[in-house]
């Protein structure tokens, strides 16, 4: 078994364990109707961001990593549109803003201080960028955001699933008073019927 494979285990089963731990009806920025709750538990925080992350994590960075939490109580699959969630900033005397997840090449790209964000690069859904060049630590970092990023859209019956989103604040974390995840398609799988949108203010997340 080569490194990277044995890490790749190793990263999925902490991440495993981890998710295990925090129920999302516990966490204060949550939001529930038609059988689903969502709740949201942002990293905004430099020790539990390295503790999650490893060193070179996403608030080091200047990223907002956060993790959403889906719990469908239903007996029904739920389809989630991934591409349309977006952070909403809406600080006082600003402009309001739509922020798009980051790719995860460019999470990674970040994380290991490759340069400023690319705007060119395509957002969601998340086609495979590799580096340039053979780098084992890219391939490595890699590995630990697939292991931890929301890349599931369905939603199976009486189940929980979880995963990170990456934002980029440049370091702003104070924008998190005043932010909202939106979270806006949503429907049952078999049946086609739409949910109501989710919006989940950020700020509660603060707290943690």
């Amino acid at each position: 078994m080569t490194r990277l494979l044995r890490l790749t285990v190793l990263l999925l089963a902490c991440a495993t364990s981890a998710f295990a731990q925090a129920a999302p009806e516990q966490l204060p920025a949550r939001e529930s109707h038609s059988g689903l709750l969502i709740a949201v538990d942002a990293y905004q925080d430099a020790a539990r961001s390295k503790e999650r992350f490893g060193k070179k994590h996403p608030q080091a960075a200047g990223l907002l990593a956060v993790e959403v939490i889906f719990r469908n109580d239903t007996n029904r699959a739920i389809w989630i549109g991934l591409d349309r969630i977006r952070l909403i900033l809406e600080a006082p005397g600003a402009s309001r803003q739509r922020l798009e997840a980051m790719h995860r090449a460019e999470v990674v790209d970040r994380l290991l201080g490759k340069g400023p964000p690319d705007p060119t690069l395509p957002r969601r859904p998340l086609p495979r960028r590799r580096p340039s060049g053979p780098d084992k630590q890219w391939a490595e970092t890699e590995v630990l955001i697939s292991s931890l990023e929301l890349n599931f859209d369905a939603l199976p019956p009486q189940s929980t699933m979880r995963g990170f989103l990456f934002f980029d604040l440049n370091k702003r974390f104070d924008r998190l008073a005043h932010a909202r995840l939106y979270i806006p398609e949503l429907k049952f799988i078999h049946t086609g019927e739409e949910l109501m949108f989710f919006e989940i203010d950020l700020a509660r997340a603060a707290v943690r």
